[in-house]
Parts: C-alpha cells; structure tokens; sequence
C-alpha cells in the first residue's frame, strides 16, 4: 500500500525529480513528455491485458503526472511571490535616498505603490497558500510515483505478487484509496477554512 518512504524501484527514472527544481515551463513540459513516454512503454511491456494496461494509465499515470503538474506550478508560485516581494523591499530603503522622487497621481510615491505591492503579494500569498500547497502536491505525487514504481518493479509491498497480473487487484484498490483520501482531505480543509472565516465574522 502507498507510504512515505523512498521508493528504491528499478523504474524510478533519475533526473526527472523536481523537489525544488525551478526550471523554465518549457523544460518542464519536455521532462514531463519524455518521464509519460518512459513509464508508457514500460506500462506496455507489462503482462496484463489491454484493459487492465489501461486503467494503470488513467488512475496511476495520468493522476501522477497531473499532481507533479500542481506541485511544479505550486512552487514555481510561491518562489516567484517571494523573489518579488524581497526584491521590492531590499529597493525600498535605496529609492528613499534618492532626492526628489517623482510622484505618481492621487499624491502617491514610488516607495508607497511598491508598498502595495508587497501588500497585496503577500495577502495573495497567504490567500492561497502557496508554500503548503506545492509541498502538498509534491509529497502526494511522490507517494504515487513510488507505488506506481513498486507495483512495475514488484517490489516493495508488492514483491509477494509473482506476476504484475496477479497485483493488480492490489495496485488499483491502493491507488483508489489513495485518491479517495485525497479527495476527503480537501474537503476537510475547505470545511475549516469556511469555519474560520464564519468564526472571525462572528467575533468581530
């Protein structure tokens, strides 16, 4: 069944992790192309049916590659937000040196419409959360990558299984949990937020 610990599977394709990789989304979309081919044709070689090939690619394949896609935008997000945000702060105390600062209309400076930057990339930021969000996508994706790789490899948890045929059964029903717990897990922090926010109206 699906765990935290590092998969050691033969079918885990070095140099297409990316814990905290910050690549351009080009480089990104080749990786992405070139990991789905790899495991593709390792899902063909497989003795099981079509059908069952099949389904292996649509609830593994495609889940995982669409969680790596969340966690690569997710942090790709969060470093952006922060490398503006200390960006305009480190200018800030230089652009107060400068004498006669050109203003802007309604009477505001340079110094005060970075402020509101900063402002509003930070609400924007804790808004959505972005820090938490990638990390959740990434350690979920890596959990399904590594069982994907153990069930390939029949290792791990799956090395009581002679044929990929015979765990099957196994791979679908831990890959189905998996995505029902995700799916509760969200809807249990959408509750909490809403709870937050109800009880923050009220105490006002």
């Amino acid at each position: 069944m699906i765990n935290t610990h590092p998969s050691a599977s033969i079918c885990y394709f070095k140099g297409f992790s990316y814990l905290g990789s910050s690549h351009s989304a080009n480089t990104h979309f080749m990786k992405t192309a070139s990991l789905k081919k790899q495991y593709l044709t390792v899902i063909d070689s497989l003795n099981l049916n079509e059908t069952e090939k099949n389904l292996v690619k649509i609830i593994w394949l495609d889940y995982f590659l669409l969680l790596d896609k969340h966690a690569r935008q997710g942090i790709y997000s969060s470093n952006t937000s922060q490398i503006i945000i200390i960006f305009f702060s480190l200018i800030i105390p230089v652009i107060e040196t400068i004498p006669k600062i050109p203003r802007f209309p309604f009477g505001l400076s340079i110094i005060s419409l970075l402020s509101i930057i900063i402002a509003l990339i930070t609400a924007l930021n804790r808004q959505m959360n972005f820090d938490a969000r990638w990390k959740h996508y990434r350690k979920n994706a890596e959990m399904m990558r590594n069982e994907g790789d153990d069930f390939l490899a029949l290792s791990g948890s799956y090395q009581k299984f002679k044929t990929h045929s015979d765990g099957f059964q196994y791979f679908t029903t831990a890959i189905t949990l998996f995505r029902r717990q995700e799916i509760n897990q969200y809807f249990d922090s959408e509750k909490e937020k809403v709870g937050q926010k109800a009880n923050a109206k009220n105490a006002e």
